[in-house]
């Protein structure tokens, strides 16, 4: 077989194989907040006090972490996306916890003013502190 053959079969090969990992990452499930333990349980207002006094600190402990968040709904909204954000109010009057919930869920039988568990994993502070992928936490009996 000549040099030139060897190195088509090695393309070949390799671009098949660059090709099925790419089908693979590109099928695989969104990661959500749903099934995993949480790093940390916190209240909103703990937690915006972690990055609004340290945001590095707080970026490195949190980041890309699920986090179950207890707190005040102050509003319920939908992004350009569809998707619906749940905003927690904290002691800070600018600064919010805002969890936008995984595609699909829906923020059924909440209101503002109830006090709410929520999981979501931690996206980064941008004067407030960002979860996506959040589902609500229910109290089991």
């Amino acid at each position: 077989m000549s040099k030139s053959k060897i190195i088509l079969i090695i393309i070949l090969v390799l671009g098949m194989i660059g090709g099925g990992t790419a089908l693979y990452l590109f099928n695989k499930p969104h990661r959500t907040a749903e099934d995993e333990k949480p790093f940390a349980t916190v209240t909103a207002n703990d937690l915006f006090n972690e990055f609004s006094t340290n945001e590095s600190v707080a970026f490195e402990k949190y980041r890309d972490k699920v986090i179950q968040v207890n707190g005040v709904v102050e509003e319920i909204k939908t992004d350009a996306s569809g998707n619906t954000d749940i905003v927690l109010t904290t002691e800070d009057i600018l600064g919010k916890v805002i969890c936008t919930l995984k595609t699909g869920a829906n923020a059924d039988g909440i209101n503002t003013g109830m006090t709410v568990d929520l999981k979501g994993i931690c996206n980064g502070y941008l004067s407030d502190v960002l979860l996506n992928q959040g589902v609500l936490v229910l109290e089991k009996k």
